[in-house]
């Protein structure tokens, strides 16, 4: 035994990739059902607890590209492992945080050993498995371990929240992480980009601070208002940061992410399809949890546990898609996945406020979106980038993910506040004549009905107020307000998704073309580096 790792074993470094993805996953949903309890221990409002989510997710977004060069330069198992450490000790910081500032703070470490896992598991899962089929197979299964992940966060946390406290939901990631890095180190062998790269620092500095404005005016832009002169700074700013990043990375010798390959109308399309997929389950996932606690009345647990709705289609449907993709191609299974998700939309947005068997019908079909469209759209991406490059290309397709997710929170949830407060006023005026009154119970109800935490998956509205509590009729009126601002807001999900379908359709290779365009695309990206 020469101490290396063994050899030819592709399954175990997606079992000890597959470890810390889960974990990463898991964390960014689980404490979204203990804000409540954070929220009485800190004694904090609502704008400051927002950051114990959005610190993360912001955190994981901008360091993505950079993680992704790391891993590529210095090493993907190093990377990896190093990035597992990081987030495990960044968790002990948030079990034993003495204060909010602390908590968040240690919030935004996880999320930049996040970026790091997330880029370095996908980049040694794509090494081991050089067979193309294969490879198609072990994606499906990365993609629905990540996808699982965050569909039980909610429960577990509840479970974990109900039975030890809030503090125990962090303390499951050290003993996760542990084993993923013992597996690592065991059977993982090291693996980099073989041509030595400059750093790309002027493209690290602008990305990262293109995708922190956007994020930050994302979450901000309902608490703030997005007319306020601060969003508009970010937002437009993020705009003018990320045109100079592009002209940037077009005139750089080893730019930290070769823009060229978005002018393959195939691969755009894909990476698209990939961010309106999860901008469409993200922001559901996060309307209709405030609907089973808001309108509904379920607690957090009963809440989580009915998500489970969405998860187990995706359990059953990621490994499916894997083979799909090794046999068919990226088109249909992405496109079958695609109008799974319009038809969920469809019946969620029809059915919403009424029998809750058509709402778990929905959210099923929502969640087998998941597990089938986003597998193959990724191997259809991951396929049209050469291997050295696969940690850059693992970075794009991650900062899809987090600003699809971080978006589809963002335009929902705001959609959901705007049209609560718009069409409030009118249902409370018969039973509140007073301007005045009705102006304050308003502002009561969109301050609750409001997830401000706009990244949070679920975010448990607070107890109306006390006028509002006196007259059925006004809490009738705000579900019913409450249940129209979802149903626009999924309305706004449905058709972008419908728009993705369409273009999916006119674009994707059709049939066993697939693999070949592949190739082809593979070697036109490997004769352009040449260049």
């Amino acid at each position: 035994m020469d101490g290396r790792p063994a050899a030819a074993r592709p399954l175990m470094v997606l079992v000890a990739t597959g470890l810390g993805l889960f974990m990463i996953f898991l964390d960014a949903t689980i404490v979204n059902v203990a804000l409540p309890d954070i929220q009485r221990e800190f004694d904090t409002g609502e704008q400051g607890l927002q950051w114990v989510v959005a610190a993360y997710s912001l955190t994981m977004g901008m360091f993505m590209m950079s993680a992704a060069t790391l891993s590529d330069a210095r090493g993907r198992r190093l990377a990896y492992v190093g990035g597992i450490v990081l987030f495990c000790v960044a968790s002990i910081g948030c079990g034993l945080a003495p204060s909010l500032l602390v908590l968040n703070v240690s919030r935004g470490l996880q999320g930049t050993g996040a970026a790091v896992v997330n880029v370095a598991s996908l980049a040694l899962v794509g090494a081991a498995f050089t067979d193309p089929a294969a490879k198609a197979k072990a994606i499906g299964s990365w993609t629905g371990i990540a996808a699982v992940g965050l569909a039980i966060g909610p429960t577990v946390g509840g479970v974990l929240t109900d039975e030890f406290g809030w503090r125990s939901i962090f303390w499951v990631n050290p003993v996760i992480g542990a084993a993923a890095v013992v597996v690592t180190l065991r059977f993982v062998r090291e693996s980099r980009d073989p041509t030595e790269r400059r750093f790309d620092w002027a493209g690290q500095v602008l990305f990262i601070a293109g995708v922190a404005a956007v994020t930050y005016g994302l979450v901000e832009g309902p608490h703030s208002g997005w007319a306020s002169p601060l969003i508009l700074a970010l937002l437009l700013g993020s705009v003018v940061i990320i045109a100079a990043f592009v002209l940037v990375e077009r005139r750089v010798i080893d730019p930290m992410m070769d823009v060229r390959v978005f002018a393959d109308r195939v691969y755009s399309t894909a990476i698209v399809t990939i961010f309106c997929v999860l901008f469409g389950i993200y922001g559901t996932l996060l309307v209709i949890t405030q609907y089973f606690q808001n309108v509904r009345d379920y607690s957090a647990e009963d809440a989580g546990f009915l998500m489970i709705s969405m998860t187990l289609p995706v359990i059953v449907l990621a490994p499916i898609a894997g083979r799909l993709t090794a046999r068919l191609g990226g088109r249909r299974p992405t496109l079958i996945g695609v109008s799974m998700i319009v038809a969920g939309l469809a019946v969620l947005a029809a059915t919403i406020g009424g029998n809750l068997v058509w709402t778990l019908l929905g959210l099923a079909l929502v969640g087998g979106a998941g597990g089938l469209a986003v597998a193959p759209a990724t191997s259809v991406a991951m396929s049209s980038i050469p291997q050295d490059r696969s940690g850059m290309a693992s970075g794009i397709l991650s900062a899809q993910r987090a600003l699809g997710s971080t978006t589809g929170f963002a335009i929902m949830g705001s959609v959901l506040a705007a049209v609560v407060a718009l069409t409030l006023p009118g249902k409370f005026e018969p039973y509140l004549p007073d301007e005045q009154q009705r102006e304050d119970a308003v502002d009561e109800v969109v301050d609750d009905a409001n997830p401000r935490a706009v990244t949070a998956l679920i975010a448990p509205g607070q107890p109306l107020d006390d006028d509002v509590k006196e007259e059925p009729e006004l809490v009738q009126a705000s579900d019913d307000a409450f249940v129209d601002g979802i149903r626009v807001a999924i309305g706004v999900a449905l058709v972008l998704v419908l728009g993705t379908l369409v273009a999916g359709y006119l674009v994707f290779p059709k049939g066993e073309r697939a693999a070949a365009d592949d190739e082809v695309g593979e070697a036109t990206l490997v004769e352009s580096d040449e260049r």
